[in-house]
Formats: structure tokens, sequence, C-alpha cells
């Protein structure tokens, strides 16, 4: 939703798509626009901030300018079709209800209305609320914490586990209208860095179901931006990478706005006045997957950067001065918690294994020696799915940064995961030079190491 003036048109009539759903765009690549019919509309109405939670949907319908919104709820048949939508049973014609929301497990709604605390006024701007499905049914809507209410409009609240993301218009903001984060009732609301919070407006922001990206609308670029646009960013844990504005045809002159990822990963659902000259908006969806390899290597070059430095600090991390400990501060960050070591060597001409847990390890690396280590890695694979990751080392061990020659060297296989921490090793596998079998071959003497 947008706190914003639009003309009103003449309504009455009622509109029945003729289609599930409309091809409204051309293509773009692989990238095709649909449509999304949501059943009878009436004349006038718009319909926008639509969410899928498996058999599942929640949307808003209002009539210009965000007056008389109300919240709607699709089930999905066992036949894949959508039923006609119907109205949130706490629905209340006196009061605007909109934005809404649904948790991953699709049994809290989180919402905004301006329906009032106390006595029959309608508030003067629009608060956070939820409601659970509880015992078969939706419960009366409860008022979020006031330490996360402002004087001023709140926009599209959306929870992902115990945090919550929402837009607000308060005072003091870094934006006109910015995004916030909070984490517990007794916090306040904390803004997003840039890129997230970068121009005068911005609001509506989602996250993929896997959270690895960010989407939001801005008007950043001004109006060579158009009035509105969608725009996505990776996320690694806290952080996150540039803003990519999505390409035609789904941002345009128009509002683009309320972008979501349905849970199985297939659509992202999008709102847009395109075609309306009363700036009416509706609901238009398109391959996620396709929009993703439209963006190419842009679409995970922040998460890639992030995975290469914590290759590289985990090389540093294990290296140590004589007589010093590795930096087992920085390795338990880089390990997973329940990460295992296993290492290869040839003994007594067979391979010996070794295993670690990470305690095990740890404790290993954090017994001081009267040498100390430097970890040179001079060459790296990587195979990559999404969150996860394989990445082949080969390492150079020396006792004395000053050797010519290592004092031996080894390959390494490892299993990164991308996680809420960010990246994080799963497993290692390492296995020194077999006799015969030099794992540097034709590496130029002197050559740098990667990190």
């Amino acid at each position: 939703m947008r706190n914003k003036n639009k003309p009103r048109p003449m309504g009455g009539l009622f509109l029945v798509a003729a289609l599930l759903l409309v091809q409204v765009g051309a293509k773009a690549g692989e990238l095709l626009i649909e449509r999304v019919d949501l059943g009878e509309q009436a004349l006038g109405e718009q319909s926008y901030n639509l969410q899928e939670q498996g058999d599942l949907r929640v949307f808003a319908r209002s009539a210009a300018g965000f007056n008389r919104s109300r919240l709607y709820l699709q089930r999905r048949s066992d036949d894949g079709r959508w039923a006609s939508p119907e109205a949130l049973p706490f629905s209340d014609a006196r009061w605007r209800d909109s934005d809404p929301h649904l948790s991953a497990d699709a049994r809290t709604l989180t919402f905004i209305s301006d329906r009032p605390t106390r006595g029959d006024t309608a508030l003067p701007q629009m608060d956070m609320y939820e409601s659970r499905w509880v015992d078969g049914r939706w419960t009366a809507p409860r008022r979020l914490p006031e330490a996360w209410q402002s004087p001023a409009y709140e926009l599209g609240p959306e929870r992902y586990g115990e945090q919550l993301f929402l837009a607000s218009a308060r005072p003091g903001g870094p934006a006109k209208l910015a995004i916030y984060r909070v984490g517990d009732s007794d916090a306040l609301p904390l803004p997003l860095p840039a890129p997230i919070n970068t121009g005068p407006n911005n609001s509506d922001f989602s996250l993929s179901p896997d959270g690895r990206y960010a989407l939001w609308w801005s008007d950043r670029d001004g109006p060579s931006g158009g009035a509105g646009d969608i725009y996505v960013a990776e996320r690694v844990g806290q952080a996150f990478g540039p803003a990519l504005r999505l390409p035609a045809p789904i941002n345009g002159p128009d509002f683009e706005f309320t972008p979501s990822v349905s849970a199985d990963g297939q659509w992202l659902y999008f709102a847009s006045t395109r075609g309306d000259q009363g700036g009416l908006s509706q609901v238009y969806r398109v391959r996620w997957p396709a929009l993703l390899q439209s963006l190419g290597a842009a679409a995970q070059a922040f998460s890639q950067a992030a995975l290469d430095a914590e290759v590289s600090a985990l090389w540093r991390a294990i290296g140590h001065a004589p007589s010093q400990p590795s930096d087992l501060a920085r390795l338990a960050a880089i390990f997973h918690p329940q990460a295992r070591v296993h290492g290869q060597r040839l003994r007594d001409s067979s391979l010996g294994l070794d295993s670690w847990s990470l305690p095990d390890f740890l404790a290993l690396l954090g017994t001081p020696g009267p040498r100390g280590l430097v970890e040179c890695e001079i060459q790296r694979e990587q195979r990559r799915y999404g969150a996860h990751a394989q990445v082949y080392s080969i390492v150079e061990s020396r006792r004395d940064p000053g050797q010519s020659r290592p004092s031996y060297s080894g390959v390494n296989s490892m299993q990164w995961q991308l996680g809420p921490q960010g990246w994080q090793l799963l497993s290692l596998h390492y296995a020194l030079a077999l006799p015969g079998q030099p794992l540097s071959a034709g590496r130029p003497e002197a050559a740098p190491c990667i990190a």
C-alpha cells in the first residue's frame, strides 16, 4: 500500500474476469507478465498485496486512494483451482484494513488498520495488527506493541520468525517513507541501511522463501524510474547487496509495488497501475526463476563475494605465529556448529583417516606449538547451487613464511551453506599430497597466494 491520493473513478458495476490468467505484457527474454484473476471486482476497485502460502492466498482490495480497503482470502481446492475470494471474518466496513501478510506456517496474519483502540472513531493513521489461526478460525485482531507504532502511517508489515519488517513515515527516519526492522516487543524499530533506504520513499519490504533475496518498491530513480519501481537485493546474514532495479516488463512508467514471492519459489507477485488511466492497480505475476536468470551473475554477486571472503578467512584463521594458537573465535564463526573435519594422510603405506567434531578440531588448533603455520591457498575451484557451494582448494603449508618450498601441501574439499548467519562451513575434508603426485605442478615459484 502507498499513502498516495489517486483520482476516484465511477463505480457500481461488477466485472468478471474471463480467464484465470490474462497476458498483458510482452516477452523480454524469457520474462512473461501475466495478470492474476482474483474473482469478481467492482468497477472502481483495485487489488494489491497478494501473498501466497501453499493453498492459501491473502490480498487487499480498495477503492481509489486506498479508501475502503479490506482483506480477502482465497483457498485452493484439490483440483488446483482457486475459490472465490472471501472477506476475512473480522473485517468491518467502518475501518480500513490493508497490507496482509501470512507467516510461513500460515497461522499468523499481520496487517495494518485504522480501527480505533477505543470508541468508534477511526484512527488518523494506519497501525499494525495481527490475527492468529486458532481452533479453525481467525482470532480477533490484536494490536502490535505500542513501541512499534508511531503517530504516522505504518505500512506493509511482514513477519519472519521473530523479526518484523515494516515501512513507516514516522518522524526522524532516513526518508519520508522508510523500511524498518524490529526483533522483540521491548525494542524500537530500526531503519535498514542503504541500499534498502535510499531515496525519498521505500516500502513493501518482502523476503523470498529462502531468505536470500529482499524485494521492495522505491522511487529513488525519480521520474525516469516511474512512479515507483520494484528492486531486489541479495541478503547475506544481516547485510544487503546492491539494489537491482527489476527489468521491463516488470517495471515501467507506472507504479509497481507490493512484491511477494510465492512459498514454492515459482512466482513473483506484484501490483501495478499499468494500463489504468484512473491509477488503479491490479495484481500480476512473473516466473521467479526466470527473473533471477535474467539478472545473470548480478543476482548472486554479493553472496559470491561473501563466500570468497569466507574461504580466504578460513586459511588466515588457521594460520598462526610460533607458540600462538589459531584464531579460534574467527574459526568458530566460520564453521557451522555441527560441522565435522576429516583429515587423510599416508601412514605406513596406507591412507589413514582422522575425524573431528568442531569442538575437538578447535581444541586441536587451540593448543600452541613451538612452530608457526602459514597457509597459502594457490588454487580454488567451485560449484554452486543457490545457497549451497562446494569449494575445492589446494593449499601449501609453511612453518616459516620465508620458506621457498612448503612443508607440505594438501587438497581440501569443503561444503558451504548460506543461512541466517551468512556462509558457514558444513564440512572440511583435507588430504595431504601423495608421493609422486604433486598438487602444485606448473605453479611459478613465488607466485602470490590467492588470499
